[in-house]
């Protein structure tokens, strides 16, 4: 069996199954080939803007006998998807990168589900994704090589959206890689408040709060 990452492991444990996905910047293509290994009934789109990782994609295709099982483009984010798409995944991009490549609600006129993995910026994606009508019903922080990702699945909703803090978003308080990725920040916030001038009064009242917001969401029940 492939063998995946710890991230895209837990990203593809979010992607369910009976659905059409286009796996975004889909680098080797090795999440793609998984799910298509593991899910009973998918389709599959691998698209990346750079040809060189379709190149391998296609290489992995024949390595793992699924040549015109799945199929890859070139192409550059959600632009012009096929209409039976109904599942969006991008996994190892910044923050910054996937909420542009979201914000538009014309290319996601089909999309019911949407499984993302940034590297940063946590917030800003959950921001995006509630703009866009779209509710996170599960997020799990995963520690990898080191770094702490997040892996969170949204779906379509039509309805009144539940609000969320986006600093938080709905991850559990109590697991090890939440209470490690946020006991991180506060200490980094602690360091640079010590060596911080106080000329800098917005930015250390910034600092203040976030802490102050992480000690209390730590410290709930």
């Amino acid at each position: 069996m492939l063998n995946l990452s710890k991230r895209l492991q837990l990203v593809a444990s979010f992607v369910p199954d009976n659905t059409s996905i286009i796996d975004v910047g889909c680098d080797h293509a090795l999440l793609s080939i998984y799910l298509y290994k593991t899910l009973k009934k998918v389709k599959i789109m691998a698209s990346d803007i750079n040809p060189n990782p379709l190149k391998m994609a296609k290489d992995n295709l024949k390595k793992y006998n699924l040549e015109g099982k799945i199929t890859l483009k070139e192409q550059d984010g959600i632009k012009d998807l096929p209409n039976d798409v109904d599942t969006i995944i991008i996994a190892g991009m910044g923050g910054i990168l996937i909420s542009k490549i979201l914000n538009s609600k014309d290319n996601l006129k089909n999309i019911k589900n949407i499984i993302l993995s940034p590297n940063n910026d946590f917030p800003l994606v959950r921001e995006t994704l509630t703009k866009l009508n779209f509710q996170i019903v599960k997020e799990q922080l995963v520690i990898d090589n080191g770094k702490t990702y997040l892996v969170l699945k949204a779906i379509l909703n039509t309805k009144k959206l539940k609000k969320i803090d986006y600093f938080f978003g709905t991850l559990n308080n109590k697991s090890l890689e939440t209470i490690y990725y946020y006991t991180n920040i506060l200490n980094t916030n602690t360091k640079i408040l010590k060596s911080l001038p106080k000329k800098y009064l917005k930015k250390r009242f910034r600092l203040k709060r976030e802490n102050k917001k992480i000690k209390k969401f730590l410290l709930t029940k």
